[in-house]
């Protein structure tokens, strides 16, 4: 009978492939769970912190099944790499987010006006945690921020108030941010755009085909008189809050738009702050710059500088 050696079976490559997957159920479920708000999100960072650490233990105990499996030709080649794939599924995003830990300067609340930013209408409602945070209107974070963000700053439109606000609006909406507070927005938005030609309603013409009923002719409205009751002026400012989360992780974050009239231009400041931890690893300024560019887009033409 041939010689056939048996060949011994890798316990690292076994335990990689386990711990592999164990580390990857955590970080997903605790993302799942962040995403629907049932974990804040400090617990999930601490259970995708764990995950990572639980993902470096596999990715050595691949290489140890790789170096068994080399010298003395132990089985566990398919656990070892599924092990590894597993550990680097985790460990890439987290050091992505390290890497901008480190490079990114510790903020966690940017605006486009550093020395006189928007104040929030209802501060965000921040939860003690084992994350730190400072406080953002400290001048030394500011300097760290312009130092970062240099480009980061507001826009001006050579238009009326009232519709760059429609335009800030619209933009909102299509990000599906929620409004919590805002001021001098009814004044300017109410009467705004008049009701389509021909929409006659049957109270004031008296049928519902808009033909006048003779036997109940509508009553005209005096006529205003401009000379002596003149026309209240529009606000000149307007500021809005908003609530946002990003797409995929789902982190809160909150948002002021500001805009200010100025002779025949507007004005617009913004100003974004995520409300757990001390770094935002540069989220705030990202949704400013894409928002900012969207309304650009949307006020093609009346941008200026």
């Amino acid at each position: 009978m041939p010689f056939r050696p048996v060949r011994p079976h890798s316990i690292a490559a076994a335990w990689s492939r386990k711990l592999g997957r164990f580390a990857v159920l955590l970080a997903l479920m605790a993302l799942v769970l962040h995403r629907v708000g049932t974990l804040e999100m400090p617990n999930a960072v601490a259970a995708i912190l764990l995950s990572a650490v639980i993902a470096v233990f596999v990715l050595g105990l691949s290489m140890i099944g790789f170096f068994m499996l080399w010298h003395i030709g132990a089985k566990g080649g398919h656990a070892s790499f599924s092990g590894m794939v597993m550990a680097l599924i985790i460990l890439i995003p987290v050091g992505l987010a390290a890497s901008r830990f480190v490079l990114l300067p510790r903020i966690h609340d940017v605006t486009t006006d550093i020395s006189d930013p928007p104040q929030w209408l209802e501060p965000p409602a921040v939860s003690s945690s084992w994350m730190p945070r400072s406080d953002a209107e400290d001048p030394a974070k500011r300097r760290l921020q312009a130092g970062a963000y240099a480009q980061v700053t507001g826009r001006r439109y050579e238009g009326a108030i009232d519709r760059v606000l429609l335009a800030v609006q619209a933009v909102a909406q299509e990000k599906k941010w929620t409004p919590v507070a805002n001021v001098g927005v009814e004044a300017l938005v109410d009467g705004l755009e008049p009701n389509p030609a021909g929409n006659v309603q049957p109270d004031e013409a008296g049928t519902s085909n808009g033909e006048a009923d003779p036997a109940r002719a509508p009553l005209p409205a005096p006529r205003p008189d401009i000379e002596n009751e003149p026309l209240a002026p529009l606000p000149t400012f307007a500021v809005i809050q908003y609530r946002a989360r990003t797409l995929v992780l789902g982190i809160p974050q909150d948002v002021l738009v500001r805009l200010s009239e100025e002779e025949e231009t507007t004005f617009v400041d913004m100003r974004a702050a995520t409300r757990d931890g001390d770094h935002d690893l540069g989220l705030n300024a990202e949704l400013i710059r894409a928002f900012l560019q969207d309304l650009d887009v949307r006020l093609l033409g009346i941008a200026g500088g």
